[in-house]
């Protein structure tokens, strides 16, 4: 009985070592971990109620096998203010090799977007954070892109 929990003990622990080394860097030539690019931020409308925006992820399979995505989270900083952050299932499979673009829905908090005008009328420039994760079956790989739009 001792041996046997040994054992199970020892298997346990490879596996739990192999799952850590898929998460972070993937095992060199057996399993890579999906590229994820944010591709752009699509505003859309905006009103008295909030607004909406998409995100479009470029997601590149670098495998000879395909993966199945779980879904998203995110989170938009707009002049460091946060106003929108979610999670969303979203079920699709990237095939070998393949880079697929991915659409990503987001909704804007009207009342948190108010408290960002101060500064954007003093700068008259619109900074954007944009992060997150995309979930696979065991791990999450995460993104994240940032930068500056000035104001007509």
């Amino acid at each position: 009985m001792y041996k046997k929990t040994i054992k199970l003990a020892l298997i346990l622990s490879f596996f739990a070592t192999f799952l850590s080394a898929c998460s972070s860097a993937g095992i060199k030539g057996l399993v890579e971990p999906p590229k994820v690019q944010v591709h752009k931020l699509e505003m859309g409308s905006l009103s008295l109620n909030g607004g909406s925006a998409t995100i479009i992820l470029n997601i590149q399979n670098p495998n000879k096998f395909p993966i199945p995505l779980a879904g998203f989270d995110y989170g938009l900083s707009l002049n460091g203010v946060q106003v929108a952050k979610g999670d969303k299932a979203h079920k699709v499979t990237i095939k070998s090799g393949e880079t697929q673009k991915v659409s990503v829905p987001i909704t804007l908090s009207f009342s948190n977007m108010l408290n960002m005008i101060p500064g954007l009328m003093r700068s008259r420039e619109l900074d954007y954070s944009l992060d997150g994760s995309v979930h696979l079956p065991w791990f999450n790989i995460p993104f994240q892109r940032a930068g500056k739009t000035a104001l007509r």
